[in-house]
């Protein structure tokens, strides 16, 4: 059941995007506009997995607002990022990876969210070297063992900085520097500038096997 979201409040919700049991009550709440988006999918998994995971977002956002799903309207600011045309003082993200999608919602102000599955990469020195910067390259690069971990780590970390401050994700070395230390996330400098945002950065992990951080 979902309660009240109040302020000082922090509410996730997740969903497998391979349950068939609600793929047909997602598609049935979604718009003319996302039907067909969702016709444009070349790949039946793609598909399924934007038909849930829209159609669990409008759902959720109904409750919320206390509206019918077709009364839901979903905007997009400059950048992508959505809101809520309905409430502008409703704020949510949301990010789906292998086969999981995670919301989370909050009426304190922007929101942002990224997970991960923990999986190989075949370009993995490639996309470290290109999206990082030299001190978190030697954090993640410390440990042999934990390579991946960490890398997946500080990618969700930018991501959802960046989505929580609408930017979308433009990782590049000199626009955000991140450290961990003793499991706590801080934002160190911002395209070059020592950052004092009061941003809270909060890892988690939504399921086995998967790593995740939530910004707000």
């Amino acid at each position: 059941m979902i309660q009240k979201l109040n302020l000082n409040e922090l509410q996730i919700w997740k969903v497998r995007t391979s349950e068939a049991s609600v793929l047909e009550e997602c598609r049935s709440v979604l718009t003319e506009a996302e039907l067909k988006k969702s016709r444009f999918f070349k790949f039946e998994d793609a598909r399924d997995q934007y038909i849930i995971s829209q159609g669990m977002l409008r759902t959720l956002l109904a409750y919320y607002l206390d509206v019918s799903t077709k009364e839901v309207e979903i905007g997009r600011h400059d950048k992508g990022k959505p809101y809520s045309m309905n409430d502008g003082a409703l704020f949510f993200n949301s990010s789906n990876s292998g086969g999981l999608c995670v919301f989370a919602f909050s009426r304190d102000g922007e929101v942002g969210i990224d997970i991960e599955k923990k999986r190989q990469v075949s370009n993995l020195e490639d996309l470290i070297s290109r999206n990082f910067t030299s001190s978190e390259i030697q954090f993640i690069k410390k440990n042999p063992a934990d390579v991946l971990d960490r890398f997946f780590r500080f990618w969700t970390i930018k991501e959802g900085y960046l989505k929580a401050i609408g930017e979308g994700m433009r990782l590049t070395p000199e626009n955000l520097e991140f450290r961990i230390e003793r499991n706590k996330v801080s934002l160190i400098s911002k395209k070059g500038i020592f950052e004092y945002d009061d941003w809270v950065l909060s890892e988690f992990s939504p399921c086995e096997g998967f790593v995740g951080t939530i910004v707000y």
